[in-house]
């Protein structure tokens, strides 16, 4: 498991959708789906079809953020973006692969996410040592991985419990109208063999 720090939030809007809708994004919606991206060559190539003018330092860096975002982050791994309307560094476990879905002018490549928890700017930045400032929108933060698990949300034995019986309630609730449904098909004569493939879903459901 590792923490990246993501500085790609966009607007108040996008702040507003990337909570609500529990994803990331690194931006360059201008580019389309990535894909097939397997190295920063290939992005490179493609912020410079985009703006040729973008040479040197900036369209590398550029390049190596979005190729990491695409290809680098795995699902388990933190992320930890600053938002730019509120003094909050919003902390988040990954739990998709990359996606290219257009859902606002800035926000098409995501990443979906779990929110675990907000944490104050300065606080942040102290404890990890990393400079908002950087012009880098996406590297690795070096930290202990003990320190890691505790951002990792943790319940309680009765809520585990809970969200288990609640689980059963649905299976049960499941099972019923399937059974409701194999009833209803073996009452039909429209298709040869529905009544023997009915009785053997209903044994198989029963056997359950």
């Amino acid at each position: 498991m590792k923490l990246w720090l993501l500085k790609a939030a966009g607007t108040l809007e996008d702040e507003e959708i990337i909570l609500e809708d529990s994803v990331i994004t690194i931006g360059g919606a201008e580019f389309p789906n990535l894909s097939s991206i397997k190295n920063e060559e290939q992005v490179q190539k493609l912020i410079l079809e985009k703006y040729p003018g973008m040479r040197g330092d900036r369209s590398e860096t550029w390049a190596v953020d979005i190729c990491s975002f695409v290809t680098k982050i795995k699902k388990g791994d933190l992320v930890a973006v600053p938002l730019k309307t509120r003094n909050e560094v919003l902390i988040g476990k990954v739990t998709g692969d990359y996606e290219y879905r257009q859902i606002t002018d800035f926000i098409s490549h995501i990443r979906r996410v779990r929110w675990l928890k907000t944490l104050p700017k300065g606080v942040f930045e102290e404890e990890y040592n990393v400079d908002f400032n950087s012009p880098e929108a996406l590297f690795l933060i070096k930290a202990d991985p003990e320190k890691l698990a505790d951002f990792i949300e943790t319940k309680s034995l009765g809520a585990l419990i809970e969200e288990l019986s609640f689980a059963l309630e649905d299976m049960d609730y499941l099972r019923e109208r399937m059974l409701e449904l194999v009833y209803r098909l073996a009452e039909t004569d429209e298709i040869p063999e529905v009544r023997k493939i009915a009785a053997e879903m209903e044994k198989m459901l029963r056997e359950k």
